[in-house]
């Protein structure tokens, strides 16, 4: 039996205050058609296969957290196919993580409701009670409250994946560093009102600023595409850059200033 981890790409992410140690967030966020293949087979131990190594194995946390709530002494073998990138800001952990939920779930046939998967969901991350559902959406808090909004337009996007690491403690760390801040829109009331353009036109990352400052080359990589009259966007805590529905002209501006960088053409689901 398979899952289908799908990746995300925030459209707007503004910092609204700090609660508990956590910066609280507002974010509009969709699913895009870039996704992680998780296979789960009934096993004698708990083990994760996957085709590129990871250090935080988030898949086995998920596996025992879920065992132990639902009282399951079966095991089993998750074989992770990973096309998401590690650290990219495309939720690709979180994605893996709300994939082996509904697997797990499908797996040992409990056919427990969303609703209650969503408690398991924000004990494992931030990003995860979206993935569980994949639908555009505003998500707020952490990430662990969400309001889902319906569309019959669907983005298309092209995504910039640079060859830099940036760890998101240090970007949220170094948000309260920046002195100069974004101003505050507020994207819901655009968002419930299905009015897209505004959203697409406003878009804005408060974290930028702080992902720009940590790493030379991509700040280099980001004013170079800005420069060459490129709208580019980051998602997430970075490093990952998009253009929303892009031009053809906007498809050869990249090919052309392209460093080191792989582009790929995806769709919102």
């Amino acid at each position: 039996m398979t899952e289908k981890a799908y990746a995300k790409i925030n459209l707007t992410l503004e910092i609204v205050g700090k609660k508990a140690g956590y910066h609280m967030l507002e974010s509009v966020v969709v699913p895009i058609n870039l996704y992680d293949t998780l296979t789960f087979i009934l096993s004698t131990k708990d083990e994760v296969i996957s085709n590129v190594e990871i250090k935080d194995n988030n898949i086995l946390k998920t596996i025992n957290l879920f065992k132990e709530t639902y009282n399951i002494n079966d095991c089993v073998k998750v074989i992770l196919d990973k096309q998401i990138p590690i650290g990219g800001g495309l939720g690709g952990s979180s994605a893996d993580i709300s994939a082996t939920l509904r697997g797990l779930n499908k797996l040992f046939k409990l056919n427990r409701p969303f609703k209650e998967l969503e408690i398991l969901a924000n004990k494992l991350g931030s990003d995860t009670l979206f993935c569980l559902y994949n639908k555009r959406a505003f998500i707020y808090g952490r990430g662990d409250y969400i309001n889902f909004y319906e569309s019959d337009e669907r983005l298309s996007f092209l995504l910039i994946l640079p060859n830099v690491s940036l760890l998101t403690k240090d970007v949220f760390n170094s948000y309260g560093l920046i002195k100069e801040k974004d101003k505050y829109i507020g994207f819901e009331d655009h968002l419930k009102n299905n009015d897209i353009n505004f959203i697409i036109n406003n878009a804005k990352n408060d974290l930028l600023k702080p992902a720009l400052s940590l790493n030379s080359d991509f700040n280099k990589l980001y004013k170079t595409f800005k420069s060459s009259g490129l709208n580019v966007h980051m998602s997430g805590s970075g490093p990952s850059l998009f253009i929303i529905n892009p031009s053809k002209n906007d498809i050869e501006k990249v090919k052309k200033n392209k460093k080191d960088v792989k582009i790929i053409m995806v769709n919102e689901l």
